[in-house]
This record gives C-alpha cells, sequence and structure tokens, in this order.
C-alpha cells in the first residue's frame, strides 16, 4: 500500500523529510547502473528484492543521513511512494483488512488453541532463558503443535517464523496457514498425522511486533523494529544476528533502513528468536519475508561455503523451491536469521521471500500461500537429518548441551551443530560420505565416530556418551616377577580420593567387556573371578583409595617352575554411583609375564 504522490505531495515529502523520522520513501531508479553505482545501492540500502538494475526495482530509505546520502549518490531516483498509516486508509490505496495486526495474530493462536486443545498451544517466546521482551515492551508469540503438546517430548522440532520485516504483511499468514494445515491433517492425512506425532513444530508468526504496530498506525512502509536511537528509530533485525555481523549489506547509520544495531544480537527480537532456537535444537528453519518468489541460501554473499557444503544445501535449495516455482539467490546481507542458526546451531535454515509485494490484496497471498504450501509440505515430511541422536554423560546419562563438529568438510566460519540441554537431543546434517563426527562438552572429553552416509533423508542413530574430563588414571608394577618374589601394582587416580578401587587380574585384554559404549581392555575370566575374593595371591587389591588417591596391592608369586612363561595382565578400577556397573573409570592394563 502506497501513498502515491501527486507533484504537491512531492513538494510535502521534500520538505518534511528531515523533520518526520516515521516516514519512509520509496524510490525507483529509472536508469541503468554501472558496476560501481550497483554494487553501491545493493551494499548500502534496502532494496525491495533482487538486485540493481531490476526494472520494477524499489528502494526504501528513511529521512536522515540515509536519505540525504541516497539522493547524493543517485540524484536522477524518482520518488514513488512515501509511507503512512495502514490502518485508517492515509494514502491513496484502500488497506485490506484481511492482513493481521499484532492482536489478531495472538488472536488466530487463541483460535487454533481453541480448536485443537490436545494439539496445541500458545508459548511467550520472551520468557524462555536468555529472552527479552521488545522495546515496547511486547510478547513474541508462538504456536506449539505436538501430539502431547503440554509434555516435553524428546522428538525432534521445527521451526517457522515470519515477519522479521513489520511491512512484509502478507508473511504471517504463510505462518498461520501452515499451523492450519498441519493441524487440520493430523488425523486425516497419514503424512501431517505422522509428522504432528513424532515432532514438536513451532510457528512463530510475528517475530517483529512494534514495527507491526508502527505499520498499521504510522508507516505502512516501516521496516524496523523500534529501537530509540535518539534522533530516529529502529534497527533491521535481519542484519543482527551475530553470524557475520556487519560484514557485508548492512549499515552503521542509524537511521538507515538496514541499521545493524549497536551490537550483534543487541535486539529483543533478536534475543529471543535465539534463545527459542537454543531451547529446542530445531532441525529446519523456514523464515518467511517478502517479496520476490525466491529461496535464499543461508551464506552472506560476502561468505563462502566450502563445495562440499554448498552442493548440499543446493540440493535442499532446490528441493524447497521446486514446488513452489521459486528461483532462488543468495542473501541480501550477513547477519541473518537463517545464517545465524545454520552456523550456530546446525539447523537447516532458508529463507524465503514470497508473493511480488509487501501488501498485495489479501486474496493474492492467499493464491500465493497455496502455492508455496506445497514446498513447506515436503521440507517438514521428506527432510531428515543424516543423524540423530542424543549427547549423554557416561555419569548418569545426563544429558549434555554439547558441539558437533565434523572433519573433512572444513568450516571457513565456525559452523558447529549443537544437541539441546533439556534430553541432549541432535540432528546433524551432513552430505554423502565418510565423516569424523566429533561431540564436545564442557567438563567432558570428546568423541569421535565415523559415519558413512549413502543416502540423504534416512537418518542412522548415533548415541554419544561422554566420559567426565578427569586425569589419567595410571596403574604401574614394581618387582622383578620371578617365582617365589613379589610384584607391587600401584593404582593411581587423582581426584578419586575416598572412592572404591580394585585392582583385578585378567588371563587377556581382547574382546574387553562391554559397559554401555565404552570397553574396559580386560576380559571377565576366571582369574578375574580370582581376584574378587580373598586369596594369598593378591593382596591389598580392593578398597578405598586414601588422601593420596593410590591403591596398593601385593601380587606374591608362587615359587613353582611350572608357572615360568604364564603371562596375564593387571588392570586398576574405580567405581562411583551414576556409571554402568558402578565403574567409573580404569588405567590402561599393564602386562605380567612370569620370570624363572
Amino acid at each position: 500500500m502506497f501513498q502515491r504522490l501527486t507533484p504537491a505531495l512531492f513538494l510535502v515529502a521534500a520538505l518534511t523529510a528531515q523533520d518526520d523520522p516515521g516516514t519512509t520513501f520509496a524510490y525507483r531508479i529509472p536508469v541503468a547502473l554501472g558496476p560501481i553505482r550497483a554494487a553501491a545501492l545493493e551494499a548500502g540500502f534496502d532494496l525491495a528484492h533482487g538486485r540493481a538494475n531490476d526494472p520494477d526495482l524499489l528502494v526504501y530509505v528513511l529521512p536522515g543521513a540515509e536519505h540525504d546520502a541516497f539522493l547524493r549518490l543517485f540524484p536522477e531516483a524518482q520518488l514513488v511512494a512515501r509511507g503512512s498509516p495502514y490502518a485508517g486508509g492515509g494514502g491513496l490505496d484502500v488497506p485490506d483488512a484481511a492482513y493481521y495486526t499484532t492482536a489478531e495474530i495472538v488472536a488466530e493462536i487463541d483460535a487454533l488453541v481453541l480448536a485443537h486443545p490436545t494439539l496445541a498451544r500458545r508459548v511467550d517466546v520472551t520468557t524462555l532463558p536468555g529472552a527479552a521482551r521488545t522495546h515496547a515492551n511486547q510478547s513474541i508469540w508462538a504456536l506449539v503443535v505436538s501430539d502431547s503438546v503440554t509434555q516435553a517430548e524428546d522428538e525432534p522440532a521445527v521451526l517457522l517464523a515470519a515477519q522479521h520485516h513489520a511491512r512484509e504483511l502478507n508473511s504471517p499468514h504463510m505462518v498461520l496457514r501452515a499451523a492450519q494445515r498441519v493441524l487440520a491433517g493430523h488425523g486425516v492425512d497419514p503424512a501431517l498425522t505422522a509428522l504432528v506425532d513424532e515432532t514438536e513444530l513451532w510457528f512463530v508468526p510475528c517475530v517483529n511486533p512494534d514495527g507491526v504496530d508502527h505499520v498499521w498506525n504510522v508507516d505502512q512502509l516501516w521496516r524496523k523494529n523500534r529501537r530509540n536511537n535518539g534522533a530516529n528509530y529502529g534497527v533491521d533485525p535481519n542484519r543482527n544476528y551475530p553470524t557475520h555481523w556487519g560484514a557485508c549489506g548492512s549499515s552503521t547509520t542509524t537511521s538507515s533502513e538496514t541499521y545493524r544495531g549497536p551490537s550483534a544480537g543487541s535486539e529483543p527480537e533478536v534475543r529471543s528468536m535465539r534463545a527459542l532456537v537454543a531451547s529446542i535444537r530445531p532441525e529446519i528453519y523456514l523464515d518467511f519475508h517478502s517479496y520476490g518468489q525466491q529461496v535464499l541460501f543461508p551464506y552472506a554473499p560476502c561468505t563462502t561455503a566450502g563445495a562440499t557444503v554448498q552442493a548440499f544445501l543446493d540440493r535442499y535449495v532446490d528441493d524447497l523451491r521446486a514446488p513452489m516455482s521459486y528461483g532462488r539467490r543468495l542473501p541480501s546481507a550477513s547477519g541473518e536469521a537463517p545464517e545465524d542458526h545454520w552456523t550456530s546451531s546446525g539447523t537447516l535454515s532458508f529463507l524465503i521471500e514470497v508473493g511480488t509485494a509487501f501488501q498485495p490484496a489479501f486474496a493474492t497471498t492467499v493464491a500465493e500461500e497455496a502455492r508455496v504450501w506445497p514446498g513447506i509440505r515436503r521440507a517438514l515430511t521428506a527432510w531428515r537429518p543424516a543423524l540423530r541422536g542424543h549427547v549423554r554423560s557416561v555419569r548418569f546419562g545426563t544429558p549434555l548441551e554439547a558441539t558437533l563438529t565434523y572433519t573433512p568438510a572444513t568450516f571457513s566460519y565456525g559452523e558447529v551443530t549443537r544437541s539441546r540441554a533439556g534430553d541432549g537431543r541432535y540432528a546433524l546434517w551432513l552430505p554423502l560420505g565418510t565423516w569424523q563426527v566429533t561431540a564436545t562438552a564442557p567438563g567432558h572429553d570428546s568423541v569421535t565416530r565415523s559415519v558413512t552416509v549413502t543416502t540423504l533423508d534416512t537418518p542412522q542413530t548415533f548415541e554419544f556418551e561422554l566420559m567426565p574430563s578427569l586425569p589419567p588414571a595410571t596403574l604401574t608394577k614394581s618387582g622383578s616377577e620371578r617365582v617365589g618374589t613379589a610384584v607391587t601394582l600401584t593404582y593411581t587416580a587423582p581426584g578419586d580420593a575416598g572412592r572404591t578401587y580394585w585392582i583385578p587380574l585378567s588371563a587377556g585384554t581382547v574382546p574387553g567387556f562391554a559397559i554401555g559404549n565404552r570397553l574396559l581392555p580386560l576380559n571377565a575370566d576366571g582369574l578375574m573371578e580370582l581376584s574378587l575374593g580373598a586369596t594369598p595371591l593378591l593382596a591389598g587389591n580392593l578398597g578405598v583409595l586414601p588422601g593420596n588417591a593410590q591403591g596398593v596391592a601385593t601380587l606374591n608369586i608362587p615359587p613353582l617352575p611350572a608357572i615360568v612363561g604364564v603371562a596375564f595382565f593387571a588392570g586398576g578400577i574405580t567405581f562411583e554411583t551414576g556409571y554402568a556397573y558402578g565403574i567409573e573409570r580404569w588405567a590402561p592394563p599393564v602386562p605380567i609375564v612370569i620370570q624363572p
């Protein structure tokens, strides 16, 4: 919706541009630009969609320094529209009342909860740890859909969000209608039924409620949030995410449409969405914007994905856009939500530019949603990560918020996958090939496992059990190992003072004894069983570690020439609650060979 400018209104707009911090101006540049000016336009200003020199491209600027700089660089620009309140019809176009105010978005969520009370609930995202209410003290609302919606289930999550940019009034309809379709399909459509029964789905129709209120009440072209910058307002939330923040496509000018904010992740809307992603670790994130009918990659134009990762992402971009008959392109800038969720969480994330205008007739948006839905449906029902599982501590099976990385696909920007804290669940998206996957968590030793992926969207289950980090335990021996002599076995386990220890004997170390996912390199044989009871052969081998965390046992070798050459092993073990079989850790076994 634009207020089309007559010559008189053009003059008014020009005279008031410096005095009205709440008005957005839309310009068209009627001439082809050279490469230098085209690059300056793309790097420094808010383009509605596409690239410089597109024939229908509109450039949006705000009063102040950004407006002055734009006119200096592009004096031939034609002012074609000026923002006015979307509600009330201040412009020449008639607003379409079918679009959603912030209150109506909440009402739509509540209506779905009322209609599906066992499958849907409303959640205030700003109450999550690390989240924050908006600058106008508003909540950001989510609809959660699951078969046991009141319970925290150990199952994958997905996340759909819209309206980082306030004027994109058509984008919330994509999220709300997707939620409606999923709920209506439960119990009717097998694929959607399985989706709800096996997944926790999060729908956030409006990330930027303060900006949306400003669209309806002041300026229907408003893009940013409503941070008070002093002389002006607003940060572009989709330039404020920490990944690659400020690298390209954003501005340090507070009056700019693409102002990236005073620091990475400074904005409450961004902090809240990052808190949500950290809480649920979604496998898939779809972010709806307008306009352009394109799917965007999760790497900014000033960054580069490795060839293997790029080909992998190409496959999913094409798989998403094909049912929609959409195009594809790189993002407009760095610091966008999909880049951050992919890089910092391992969530397969894409931005979808819907439609051909921000606020077309609502009937047009309804038709566009029908065009977009097949792509959403395919992503939610067909896409699956290569690996699923959990990262847990060996002790008590405690869930760990771990970091997962893989080689040889070397990333350039610290890309990682993370498991969620509540249950340790992770989802790792891997290209085809063989990879070494490493799970790391604070206070625990890392574990690396080899994984071969032969088919996409066919998950393998890999459970990672991480051992709490402790100084290495050791077992040393002293003595001649001759018949008729004694061998001293000293088990040292730093930090284990006061815990029970055992120094057993075993005839071999292979195949060993399985303890959960760990392998004790001693065989459970007759010699080990003999080590459990009182025997003249072995003394002091079972007890409580003293303050120096050293247990000392004596192996008395019988004076029998017939045992010369007999070989076996001694080990050292610490017991503690919470571990499988009560075995906390052990020292590498040492060989003993009876000498004459």
